[in-house]
């Protein structure tokens, strides 16, 4: 297996940063070799993005409750004051992803990253924020795009976020939305840079041990099993990236 995966992580919690690790994993393995990085981690060469991602092929964006832009949250507030110089530290590292156009996929927190370097403001949405499955639905045939060939014209995702993109980025491509409850559920950028606010890592186990944990992310007095759906579809999607990768 000669295809490579970095992920770049924005986790401080060690169980939630292994159990996006391995979840991630899984969904890729067949395909490519797997390692990660941490976003926190100021050592790395972050202005030197060749050495950085060394002989690598593709790149995936973890998402993070540890962080937010807004998150309704003061503007002060370390956690979300973080989030702004997370975007300093990667803002080399993704504008050598959008000159070499380098597969990549973000997921949550990283779709919100990358939509914010590409120029949408991040912020904290009511009508938006939920942890909970919501259907999303293709704005553009399927069939055309590597990443969700197999998947049907609308299907359940998982969500688990506060914060939203107020807007699709000047140049990106709106590929699902969910209504007014998701409007920028999954973005493309040039041919192989790709996002979603939603997480295709997870299935509904991953997902109720996750949410369970995340204090501030469920409704008060809700049951998580009762909020998510079994059997989401959007699995495939990282398989298909990951199989993208191997190819190229």
């Amino acid at each position: 297996m000669s295809a490579s995966i970095v992920v770049i992580q924005f986790r401080r919690n060690p169980f939630y940063k292994q159990h996006e690790a391995e979840c991630i994993t899984r969904a890729v393995q067949e395909y490519a070799n797997v390692s990660f990085i941490d976003a926190l981690d100021v050592m790395l060469t972050w202005d030197n993005p060749l050495l950085l991602l060394g002989t690598h092929n593709g790149i995936i964006m973890g998402g993070s409750g540890d962080f937010d832009f807004d998150g309704g949250r003061v503007a002060d507030d370390p956690d979300r004051q973080m989030s702004y110089e997370l975007l300093e530290r990667l803002r080399t590292l993704f504008a050598h992803i959008f000159t070499h156009d380098i597969p990549t996929f973000g997921i949550c927190y990283g779709h919100q990253l990358i939509g914010a370097f590409a120029g949408a403001e991040v912020r904290y949405d009511k009508a938006q924020r939920k942890s909970r499955s919501h259907e999303v639905r293709f704005l553009v045939s399927a069939h055309e795009h590597f990443l969700f060939a197999g998947l049907p014209t609308h299907f359940h995702a998982y969500y688990g976020h506060k914060d939203s993109l107020d807007r699709v980025p000047e140049g990106a491509t709106l590929v699902l939305e969910g209504g007014e409850a998701c409007q920028v559920s999954a973005l493309q950028y040039k041919n192989n840079i790709f996002t979603t606010q939603f997480h295709p890592e997870l299935t509904f186990t991953d997902m109720v041990e996750r949410i369970k944990n995340l204090p501030g992310y469920l409704p008060e007095g809700a049951a998580v099993e009762d909020l998510f759906k079994e059997g989401s579809q959007a699995t495939r999607i990282l398989e298909n990236f990951a199989q993208f990768v191997a190819k190229e």
